[in-house]
Protein backbone atom coordinates (compact mmCIF):
# COMPACT_ATOMS: atom_id res chain seq x y z
CA UNK A 1 0.00 0.00 0.00
CA UNK A 2 2.73 2.07 0.99
CA UNK A 3 4.55 1.89 -2.60
CA UNK A 4 1.29 2.69 -4.34
CA UNK A 5 0.87 5.86 -2.77
CA UNK A 6 4.81 6.97 -3.22
CA UNK A 7 4.36 5.64 -6.72
CA UNK A 8 0.91 7.73 -7.37
CA UNK A 9 2.64 10.69 -5.30
CA UNK A 10 5.61 10.69 -7.57
CA UNK A 11 3.72 10.42 -10.99
CA UNK A 12 1.52 13.40 -9.93
CA UNK A 13 4.43 15.39 -9.43
CA UNK A 14 6.00 14.45 -12.64
CA UNK A 15 3.11 15.31 -14.61
CA UNK A 16 2.76 18.81 -12.67
CA UNK A 17 5.89 19.52 -13.99
CA UNK A 18 6.14 18.23 -17.49
CA UNK A 19 2.53 18.89 -18.79
CA UNK A 20 1.91 21.08 -21.26
CA UNK A 21 -1.75 22.12 -21.36
CA UNK A 22 -4.14 23.83 -24.26
CA UNK A 23 -4.28 27.26 -23.51
CA UNK A 24 -8.22 27.58 -25.87
CA UNK A 25 -9.55 24.88 -23.52
CA UNK A 26 -8.02 25.92 -20.03
CA UNK A 27 -8.86 29.71 -20.56
CA UNK A 28 -12.94 29.29 -21.56
CA UNK A 29 -15.51 29.87 -18.54
CA UNK A 30 -18.76 28.33 -18.69
CA UNK A 31 -21.41 31.02 -18.07
CA UNK A 32 -25.51 30.39 -17.78
CA UNK A 33 -27.59 33.02 -15.91
CA UNK A 34 -30.32 30.79 -14.70
CA UNK A 35 -30.85 27.38 -16.62
CA UNK A 36 -34.18 25.87 -15.09
CA UNK A 37 -35.72 21.96 -16.28
CA UNK A 38 -38.42 20.17 -14.68
CA UNK A 39 -39.26 16.48 -15.11
CA UNK A 40 -42.73 14.58 -14.79
CA UNK A 41 -43.44 11.02 -15.16
CA UNK A 42 -46.41 8.13 -14.63
CA UNK A 43 -47.09 4.93 -15.50
CA UNK A 44 -48.60 1.66 -14.67
CA UNK A 45 -49.56 -1.64 -15.81
CA UNK A 46 -51.32 -4.57 -14.81
CA UNK A 47 -51.39 -8.62 -15.91
CA UNK A 48 -53.41 -11.16 -15.11
CA UNK A 49 -53.14 -15.15 -16.22
CA UNK A 50 -55.46 -18.20 -15.13
CA UNK A 51 -53.40 -21.73 -15.79
CA UNK A 52 -55.39 -24.51 -15.55
CA UNK A 53 -53.93 -27.66 -13.39
CA UNK A 54 -54.89 -31.13 -12.18
CA UNK A 55 -54.93 -29.85 -8.70
CA UNK A 56 -57.63 -26.64 -10.06
CA UNK A 57 -56.88 -23.61 -11.12
CA UNK A 58 -54.12 -21.21 -10.56
CA UNK A 59 -54.84 -17.24 -10.63
CA UNK A 60 -52.26 -14.49 -10.44
CA UNK A 61 -52.94 -10.58 -10.99
CA UNK A 62 -50.84 -7.57 -10.03
CA UNK A 63 -51.16 -4.02 -10.82
CA UNK A 64 -48.72 -1.24 -10.45
CA UNK A 65 -48.10 2.27 -11.14
CA UNK A 66 -45.66 5.05 -10.58
CA UNK A 67 -45.25 8.52 -10.48
CA UNK A 68 -42.52 11.01 -10.15
CA UNK A 69 -41.60 14.41 -10.43
CA UNK A 70 -37.79 15.93 -10.19
CA UNK A 71 -36.61 19.89 -11.10
CA UNK A 72 -33.31 21.23 -11.57
CA UNK A 73 -31.71 24.85 -11.80
CA UNK A 74 -28.13 26.04 -12.77
CA UNK A 75 -26.42 29.34 -12.18
CA UNK A 76 -22.81 29.94 -13.54
CA UNK A 77 -21.39 33.43 -13.03
CA UNK A 78 -18.14 35.33 -12.13
CA UNK A 79 -19.37 35.33 -8.79
CA UNK A 80 -22.00 32.39 -8.28
CA UNK A 81 -22.31 28.48 -9.09
CA UNK A 82 -25.22 27.30 -8.30
CA UNK A 83 -26.98 23.99 -8.60
CA UNK A 84 -30.22 22.62 -7.19
CA UNK A 85 -32.06 19.56 -7.72
CA UNK A 86 -35.31 17.93 -6.09
CA UNK A 87 -37.40 15.27 -7.12
CA UNK A 88 -40.38 13.44 -5.68
CA UNK A 89 -41.11 9.93 -6.27
CA UNK A 90 -43.79 7.26 -5.39
CA UNK A 91 -44.48 3.77 -6.47
CA UNK A 92 -48.04 1.29 -5.46
CA UNK A 93 -48.18 -2.40 -6.64
CA UNK A 94 -50.97 -4.89 -4.97
CA UNK A 95 -51.56 -8.60 -6.34
CA UNK A 96 -53.26 -11.20 -5.64
CA UNK A 97 -52.43 -15.33 -6.26
CA UNK A 98 -54.81 -17.80 -5.72
CA UNK A 99 -55.08 -21.52 -6.48
CA UNK A 100 -56.72 -24.49 -4.63
CA UNK A 101 -54.74 -24.31 -1.12
CA UNK A 102 -53.41 -20.39 -0.84
CA UNK A 103 -55.08 -17.02 -1.55
CA UNK A 104 -52.28 -14.32 -1.02
CA UNK A 105 -52.73 -10.76 -1.64
CA UNK A 106 -50.13 -8.20 -0.77
CA UNK A 107 -49.81 -4.53 -0.96
CA UNK A 108 -46.82 -1.99 -1.55
CA UNK A 109 -46.58 1.94 -1.97
CA UNK A 110 -43.42 3.62 -1.12
CA UNK A 111 -42.49 7.17 -1.33
CA UNK A 112 -38.82 9.28 -1.91
CA UNK A 113 -38.12 12.50 -1.79
CA UNK A 114 -34.87 13.95 -2.22
CA UNK A 115 -33.31 17.52 -2.88
CA UNK A 116 -29.85 18.87 -3.21
CA UNK A 117 -28.74 22.41 -3.21
CA UNK A 118 -24.82 23.64 -3.33
CA UNK A 119 -23.81 27.20 -3.85
CA UNK A 120 -20.41 28.69 -3.88
CA UNK A 121 -19.74 32.65 -3.54
CA UNK A 122 -16.26 33.44 -5.19
CA UNK A 123 -14.18 37.00 -4.63
CA UNK A 124 -11.04 37.05 -6.48
CA UNK A 125 -9.70 34.02 -6.37
CA UNK A 126 -11.11 32.63 -2.76
CA UNK A 127 -14.55 31.09 -2.59
CA UNK A 128 -16.69 29.56 -0.10
CA UNK A 129 -19.20 27.35 -0.30
CA UNK A 130 -22.58 26.04 1.47
CA UNK A 131 -24.79 23.23 0.62
CA UNK A 132 -26.94 20.39 1.96
CA UNK A 133 -28.27 16.87 0.84
CA UNK A 134 -31.42 15.23 1.53
CA UNK A 135 -33.16 12.73 1.01
CA UNK A 136 -36.18 10.45 2.59
CA UNK A 137 -37.88 7.21 1.89
CA UNK A 138 -41.41 5.50 3.25
CA UNK A 139 -41.99 2.33 2.35
CA UNK A 140 -45.24 -0.02 3.63
CA UNK A 141 -46.27 -3.29 2.97
CA UNK A 142 -49.00 -5.94 3.60
CA UNK A 143 -49.25 -9.58 2.92
CA UNK A 144 -52.36 -11.66 3.82
CA UNK A 145 -52.58 -15.08 3.36
CA UNK A 146 -56.78 -15.91 3.22
CA UNK A 147 -56.77 -19.59 3.76
CA UNK A 148 -55.36 -20.30 6.65
CA UNK A 149 -55.77 -16.71 7.81
CA UNK A 150 -52.36 -14.86 8.35
CA UNK A 151 -51.40 -11.10 7.83
CA UNK A 152 -47.39 -9.94 7.59
CA UNK A 153 -46.97 -5.99 7.79
CA UNK A 154 -44.19 -3.54 7.07
CA UNK A 155 -42.78 -0.32 7.96
CA UNK A 156 -39.71 1.03 7.08
CA UNK A 157 -38.70 4.85 6.96
CA UNK A 158 -35.30 6.15 6.37
CA UNK A 159 -34.59 9.98 6.43
CA UNK A 160 -31.02 11.75 6.09
CA UNK A 161 -29.67 15.00 5.86
CA UNK A 162 -25.97 16.41 5.39
CA UNK A 163 -24.85 20.00 5.20
CA UNK A 164 -21.87 21.17 3.14
CA UNK A 165 -19.58 24.22 4.28
CA UNK A 166 -16.52 25.04 2.74
CA UNK A 167 -13.66 27.41 2.01
CA UNK A 168 -11.01 27.47 -1.10
CA UNK A 169 -9.14 29.05 -3.28
CA UNK A 170 -9.27 28.74 -7.47
CA UNK A 171 -12.20 27.44 -9.05
CA UNK A 172 -13.39 24.33 -11.36
CA UNK A 173 -14.91 25.14 -14.97
CA UNK A 174 -16.66 22.75 -17.18
CA UNK A 175 -15.06 22.97 -20.71
CA UNK A 176 -17.64 20.62 -22.51
CA UNK A 177 -19.00 23.05 -24.57
CA UNK A 178 -15.47 24.62 -25.60
CA UNK A 179 -13.94 21.00 -26.47
CA UNK A 180 -17.33 20.26 -28.82
CA UNK A 181 -16.74 23.95 -30.42
CA UNK A 182 -12.96 23.10 -31.20
CA UNK A 183 -14.85 19.10 -32.85
CA UNK A 184 -17.22 21.60 -34.66
CA UNK A 185 -14.49 23.74 -36.01
CA UNK A 186 -11.86 20.80 -36.83
CA UNK A 187 -14.94 19.24 -38.46
CA UNK A 188 -15.77 22.44 -40.58
CA UNK A 189 -11.91 23.38 -41.52
CA UNK A 190 -11.42 19.55 -42.96
CA UNK A 191 -14.63 20.49 -45.32
CA UNK A 192 -13.39 23.72 -46.33
CA UNK A 193 -16.37 25.68 -44.95
CA UNK A 194 -14.90 28.35 -42.79
CA UNK A 195 -13.82 31.42 -44.75
CA UNK A 196 -10.79 32.13 -42.14
CA UNK A 197 -8.75 30.03 -39.78
CA UNK A 198 -10.47 30.78 -36.24
CA UNK A 199 -8.83 32.95 -33.95
CA UNK A 200 -8.52 31.81 -29.96
CA UNK A 201 -11.43 34.85 -29.28
CA UNK A 202 -13.27 33.54 -32.25
CA UNK A 203 -13.12 30.15 -31.13
CA UNK A 204 -13.77 30.93 -27.58
CA UNK A 205 -17.25 32.90 -28.56
CA UNK A 206 -18.13 29.57 -30.36
CA UNK A 207 -17.84 27.99 -27.08
CA UNK A 208 -19.83 30.31 -25.16
CA UNK A 209 -22.64 30.52 -28.38
CA UNK A 210 -23.07 26.60 -27.50
CA UNK A 211 -23.67 27.26 -24.31
CA UNK A 212 -25.90 29.74 -25.09
CA UNK A 213 -28.03 27.14 -27.12
CA UNK A 214 -27.89 24.26 -24.82
CA UNK A 215 -28.57 26.29 -21.63
CA UNK A 216 -31.69 28.77 -23.12
CA UNK A 217 -35.25 26.74 -21.95
CA UNK A 218 -37.36 26.25 -24.99
CA UNK A 219 -40.15 23.80 -24.08
CA UNK A 220 -40.97 22.85 -27.46
CA UNK A 221 -38.12 19.83 -27.99
CA UNK A 222 -38.84 20.59 -32.27
CA UNK A 223 -38.61 24.41 -31.12
CA UNK A 224 -35.46 23.82 -28.91
CA UNK A 225 -33.56 21.68 -31.75
CA UNK A 226 -34.68 24.69 -34.19
CA UNK A 227 -33.31 27.50 -31.58
CA UNK A 228 -29.82 25.51 -31.10
CA UNK A 229 -28.70 25.22 -34.59
CA UNK A 230 -30.26 28.81 -35.27
CA UNK A 231 -27.96 29.86 -32.40
CA UNK A 232 -24.42 28.53 -33.35
CA UNK A 233 -25.06 29.44 -37.31
CA UNK A 234 -25.84 33.06 -36.22
CA UNK A 235 -22.86 33.08 -34.34
CA UNK A 236 -21.03 32.06 -37.67
CA UNK A 237 -22.77 34.03 -40.15
CA UNK A 238 -22.30 37.27 -38.00
CA UNK A 239 -19.21 36.82 -37.61
CA UNK A 240 -18.68 36.04 -41.26
CA UNK A 241 -16.69 32.59 -40.62
CA UNK A 242 -18.62 30.60 -42.74
CA UNK A 243 -18.34 30.51 -46.93
CA UNK A 244 -20.62 28.06 -47.58
CA UNK A 245 -23.90 26.80 -45.95
CA UNK A 246 -24.56 23.80 -47.45
CA UNK A 247 -25.57 20.18 -45.98
CA UNK A 248 -22.23 19.25 -45.40
CA UNK A 249 -21.98 22.56 -43.05
CA UNK A 250 -24.87 21.56 -41.19
CA UNK A 251 -24.33 17.74 -41.11
CA UNK A 252 -21.23 18.83 -39.13
CA UNK A 253 -23.39 21.07 -36.70
CA UNK A 254 -25.99 18.70 -36.17
CA UNK A 255 -23.33 15.93 -35.99
CA UNK A 256 -21.37 17.67 -33.09
CA UNK A 257 -24.51 19.31 -31.34
CA UNK A 258 -26.74 16.42 -31.18
CA UNK A 259 -24.37 13.45 -31.24
CA UNK A 260 -20.88 14.14 -28.88
CA UNK A 261 -20.95 11.57 -26.32
CA UNK A 262 -18.42 13.19 -24.18
CA UNK A 263 -18.49 12.86 -19.82
CA UNK A 264 -18.25 16.60 -18.58
CA UNK A 265 -14.67 17.96 -18.80
CA UNK A 266 -13.27 19.96 -16.34
CA UNK A 267 -10.28 22.86 -16.26
CA UNK A 268 -8.52 24.39 -13.09
CA UNK A 269 -7.12 24.07 -9.72
CA UNK A 270 -9.19 24.02 -6.24
CA UNK A 271 -7.61 23.85 -3.05
CA UNK A 272 -10.21 23.54 -0.42
CA UNK A 273 -11.07 23.14 3.47
CA UNK A 274 -14.43 21.13 3.57
CA UNK A 275 -16.86 20.05 6.67
CA UNK A 276 -19.48 17.99 5.94
CA UNK A 277 -21.23 16.87 8.98
CA UNK A 278 -24.34 14.33 8.98
CA UNK A 279 -27.47 12.59 10.72
CA UNK A 280 -29.75 10.01 9.82
CA UNK A 281 -32.44 8.07 11.20
CA UNK A 282 -34.02 4.43 10.01
CA UNK A 283 -36.34 3.15 11.58
CA UNK A 284 -37.91 -0.82 10.36
CA UNK A 285 -41.20 -2.20 12.12
CA UNK A 286 -42.33 -5.63 11.12
CA UNK A 287 -46.08 -7.22 12.47
CA UNK A 288 -46.98 -11.24 12.31
CA UNK A 289 -50.74 -12.31 12.80
CA UNK A 290 -52.02 -14.27 14.34
CA UNK A 291 -48.76 -15.15 16.08
CA UNK A 292 -48.66 -11.71 18.09
CA UNK A 293 -44.97 -11.32 17.01
CA UNK A 294 -43.85 -7.51 16.40
CA UNK A 295 -40.10 -6.64 15.86
CA UNK A 296 -38.78 -3.24 15.98
CA UNK A 297 -35.42 -1.79 15.12
CA UNK A 298 -34.63 2.14 15.33
CA UNK A 299 -31.11 3.50 14.79
CA UNK A 300 -29.28 7.52 14.51
CA UNK A 301 -25.98 7.79 13.09
CA UNK A 302 -23.63 10.98 13.12
CA UNK A 303 -20.84 11.66 10.82
CA UNK A 304 -18.53 14.12 9.95
CA UNK A 305 -16.00 14.51 7.32
CA UNK A 306 -13.52 17.50 7.21
CA UNK A 307 -10.79 17.25 4.33
CA UNK A 308 -8.66 19.37 2.91
CA UNK A 309 -6.56 19.25 -0.20
CA UNK A 310 -6.54 20.13 -3.91
CA UNK A 311 -7.49 19.61 -7.46
CA UNK A 312 -6.21 19.91 -10.48
CA UNK A 313 -7.87 18.80 -13.70
CA UNK A 314 -5.57 19.95 -17.15
CA UNK A 315 -6.72 19.85 -20.50
CA UNK A 316 -3.26 18.31 -22.03
CA UNK A 317 -5.33 18.73 -25.79
CA UNK A 318 -8.36 18.34 -27.51
CA UNK A 319 -8.01 14.57 -27.11
CA UNK A 320 -5.78 13.94 -23.86
CA UNK A 321 -6.73 15.10 -20.07
CA UNK A 322 -5.10 14.80 -16.70
CA UNK A 323 -6.68 14.86 -13.59
CA UNK A 324 -5.48 14.47 -10.05
CA UNK A 325 -5.29 15.21 -6.42
CA UNK A 326 -4.11 14.69 -3.17
CA UNK A 327 -6.30 15.59 0.25
CA UNK A 328 -6.03 14.72 4.03
CA UNK A 329 -8.95 12.89 5.49
CA UNK A 330 -10.18 13.02 9.22
CA UNK A 331 -13.97 11.08 9.47
CA UNK A 332 -16.17 10.46 12.86
CA UNK A 333 -18.82 7.88 12.54
CA UNK A 334 -21.50 7.40 15.80
CA UNK A 335 -24.14 5.01 15.95
CA UNK A 336 -26.57 4.12 18.23
CA UNK A 337 -29.30 1.15 17.22
CA UNK A 338 -31.70 -0.50 18.89
CA UNK A 339 -33.60 -3.99 18.51
CA UNK A 340 -36.82 -5.16 19.67
CA UNK A 341 -38.74 -8.53 20.09
CA UNK A 342 -42.10 -8.82 20.90
CA UNK A 343 -44.80 -11.51 21.58
CA UNK A 344 -48.25 -11.25 22.50
CA UNK A 345 -47.06 -7.64 23.69
CA UNK A 346 -44.53 -8.96 26.20
CA UNK A 347 -40.48 -7.67 25.22
CA UNK A 348 -38.46 -10.64 24.79
CA UNK A 349 -35.66 -9.95 23.80
CA UNK A 350 -33.56 -6.44 22.82
CA UNK A 351 -30.28 -5.47 21.63
CA UNK A 352 -28.34 -2.14 21.65
CA UNK A 353 -25.22 -1.31 19.63
CA UNK A 354 -23.41 2.05 20.19
CA UNK A 355 -20.09 1.27 17.40
CA UNK A 356 -17.66 4.71 16.91
CA UNK A 357 -15.28 5.20 14.15
CA UNK A 358 -12.52 6.95 13.80
CA UNK A 359 -9.96 7.60 10.80
CA UNK A 360 -7.49 9.93 10.23
CA UNK A 361 -5.64 8.91 6.34
CA UNK A 362 -4.29 10.55 3.04
CA UNK A 363 -6.20 10.20 -0.64
CA UNK A 364 -4.82 10.14 -4.11
CA UNK A 365 -6.12 9.73 -7.46
CA UNK A 366 -5.08 10.01 -11.02
CA UNK A 367 -7.09 10.04 -13.89
CA UNK A 368 -6.11 9.72 -18.13
CA UNK A 369 -8.81 10.44 -19.96
CA UNK A 370 -8.93 10.21 -24.00
CA UNK A 371 -11.37 11.34 -26.73
CA UNK A 372 -10.20 10.04 -29.81
CA UNK A 373 -13.49 11.88 -31.19
CA UNK A 374 -16.71 12.97 -30.16
CA UNK A 375 -18.02 9.36 -29.41
CA UNK A 376 -15.33 7.37 -28.09
CA UNK A 377 -13.96 8.18 -24.02
CA UNK A 378 -11.00 6.01 -22.87
CA UNK A 379 -10.16 6.27 -19.33
CA UNK A 380 -7.69 5.01 -17.00
CA UNK A 381 -7.96 5.74 -13.12
CA UNK A 382 -6.26 5.48 -9.83
CA UNK A 383 -7.55 5.94 -6.30
CA UNK A 384 -5.78 5.01 -3.13
CA UNK A 385 -6.55 6.08 0.53
CA UNK A 386 -4.35 5.05 3.64
CA UNK A 387 -3.86 5.87 7.48
CA UNK A 388 -4.84 5.10 11.00
CA UNK A 389 -8.04 4.28 12.22
CA UNK A 390 -9.72 3.22 15.28
CA UNK A 391 -13.04 1.25 16.33
CA UNK A 392 -13.91 1.13 20.34
CA UNK A 393 -10.72 -1.28 21.67
CA UNK A 394 -9.47 -1.90 18.63
CA UNK A 395 -6.93 0.23 16.14
CA UNK A 396 -4.50 0.06 13.31
CA UNK A 397 -3.81 1.19 9.97
CA UNK A 398 -6.29 0.58 6.61
CA UNK A 399 -5.92 1.03 3.11
CA UNK A 400 -7.69 0.69 -0.16
CA UNK A 401 -6.40 1.16 -3.93
CA UNK A 402 -7.96 0.21 -7.22
CA UNK A 403 -6.80 0.91 -10.75
CA UNK A 404 -9.51 1.29 -13.46
CA UNK A 405 -10.06 0.95 -16.87
CA UNK A 406 -13.22 1.81 -19.18
CA UNK A 407 -13.92 2.04 -22.90
CA UNK A 408 -17.06 3.35 -24.28
CA UNK A 409 -16.56 2.54 -28.64
CA UNK A 410 -19.06 4.30 -30.77
CA UNK A 411 -19.81 1.48 -33.87
CA UNK A 412 -22.75 3.69 -35.00
CA UNK A 413 -25.53 5.33 -34.00
CA UNK A 414 -27.06 2.46 -32.72
CA UNK A 415 -24.52 0.60 -31.18
CA UNK A 416 -21.64 0.84 -28.67
CA UNK A 417 -18.96 -1.36 -27.61
CA UNK A 418 -18.16 -1.08 -23.38
CA UNK A 419 -15.38 -2.14 -21.78
CA UNK A 420 -14.34 -1.97 -18.35
CA UNK A 421 -11.48 -3.94 -16.37
CA UNK A 422 -9.79 -2.89 -12.84
CA UNK A 423 -8.03 -4.52 -9.59
CA UNK A 424 -8.63 -3.48 -6.10
CA UNK A 425 -7.51 -4.08 -3.14
CA UNK A 426 -8.64 -3.16 0.57
CA UNK A 427 -7.22 -3.98 4.06
CA UNK A 428 -8.65 -3.51 7.38
CA UNK A 429 -11.74 -1.75 6.25
CA UNK A 430 -14.65 -1.66 8.17
CA UNK A 431 -18.43 -1.01 6.10
CA UNK A 432 -21.32 0.66 7.48
CA UNK A 433 -23.41 -2.34 7.16
CA UNK A 434 -27.27 -1.15 5.37
CA UNK A 435 -29.79 1.11 6.98
CA UNK A 436 -29.15 -0.11 10.62
CA UNK A 437 -25.55 1.38 10.29
CA UNK A 438 -23.67 -2.14 11.88
CA UNK A 439 -20.24 -1.73 11.52
CA UNK A 440 -18.57 -4.64 10.24
CA UNK A 441 -14.96 -5.44 9.55
CA UNK A 442 -14.46 -6.79 5.79
CA UNK A 443 -11.75 -8.90 5.22
CA UNK A 444 -8.50 -8.31 3.68
CA UNK A 445 -9.77 -8.33 -0.27
CA UNK A 446 -7.32 -8.32 -3.91
CA UNK A 447 -10.23 -8.16 -6.22
CA UNK A 448 -9.37 -8.49 -10.67
CA UNK A 449 -12.50 -7.51 -12.57
CA UNK A 450 -13.17 -7.44 -16.67
CA UNK A 451 -15.95 -7.05 -18.42
CA UNK A 452 -17.03 -6.03 -22.20
CA UNK A 453 -20.51 -5.62 -24.01
CA UNK A 454 -22.25 -4.45 -26.73
CA UNK A 455 -25.18 -1.53 -26.34
CA UNK A 456 -27.50 -1.47 -29.33
CA UNK A 457 -30.51 0.67 -29.34
CA UNK A 458 -33.67 -0.23 -31.57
Amino acid sequence: MRKIILILFLSISFLNLFSQQDSVLKNFKFRNSNYRAITMNIGGGSNFSNTELVSGSNKNHNSSGSAGASYYANKSTDRILFNMSGGLYGSFSAGRSKNSSDDDKNRNLSFAPNFSILNKWFSRKFFTELGADMSAQSYNSKSTDISPLSEQKNKRNNQSLAIIAGIGKGRLENITDMQNALWLNKGLEKEGRLSRTLSAGELNGLGRAITAANNTRVLDARKRTQFILETIDGYFQQNGLINKTDIKYFSNLNDIVFFAFNEPRLSGTETFIRLRPAITNFSDNNSRQPADEKTGSRATSWSALLSMGVSKYVPMNLKHQNNYGASLRLYYFSNHSNEKFYTSGILINEFDFNPELRQAGVALFFQHAIYPNTRTIISFRLDSETGYQDVGDESGFFGIASLTGSLNYFISYRTRFTCNLGAAYQNNIYSIYNSTNHLTLLPETVQIFANAGLEVSL
